[in-house]
């Protein structure tokens, strides 16, 4: 693996994770951003040491690289923030782990514990990514048409019971 590559690498799975959550704004691009870079603390787990050589070096990725990883951070931090935080935070792995399976580098476990490592190849990376993206897209028109939508207190804020009074 080429210098450039290992060193930009961070840098790259930043940029990705946050253009797919970007409809969703700042504050989830932030979200987005963290978990594509946390989750590669496993590497250093899973080599016993921060060398760039021996976490660039392990013979697949760590299991932690994997939907099941991605789906469980994804419903704690939507428990914990809210379903858009919830979303970038599971978009952002997600995007990670796509963009490890692309390239030709160790397996990546995707799909532990129902499939063993391998890579996807670049064009499942891409179609995944720009399903994430739309994902993104469409729940931000659901969060901004559900903030839009009139309120059941009604437009004068009197509510229902104000009406049946008056009725």
């Amino acid at each position: 693996m080429s210098a450039l590559r290992v060193y930009s690498d961070p840098f790259q799975h930043a940029a990705i994770a946050a253009a797919v959550v970007a409809p969703l704004g700042r504050d989830a691009m932030g979200t987005a951003v963290a978990a594509a870079l946390v989750i590669d603390v496993d590497h250093a787990v899973a080599a016993r040491s921060v060398r760039i050589r021996a976490t660039t070096g392990l013979d697949r990725r760590p299991r932690t690289h994997s939907a099941v990883t991605a789906l469980a951070a994804g419903a704690a931090v939507w428990l914990a923030a809210g379903r858009v935080q919830g979303w970038a935070a599971f978009a952002g792995l997600v995007s990670h782990l796509l963009h490890d399976a692309g390239d030709r580098a160790a397996p990546t476990p995707v799909l532990w514990p129902f499939a063993p490592a391998r890579q996807l190849g670049r064009r499942r990376q891409v179609a995944g990514t720009a399903l994430l993206a739309l994902g993104s897209l469409a729940l931000s028109r659901a969060v901004a048409g559900a903030s839009s939508a009139p309120s059941a207190a009604g437009a004068d804020g009197a509510g229902a019971s104000a009406r049946r009074r008056t009725a």
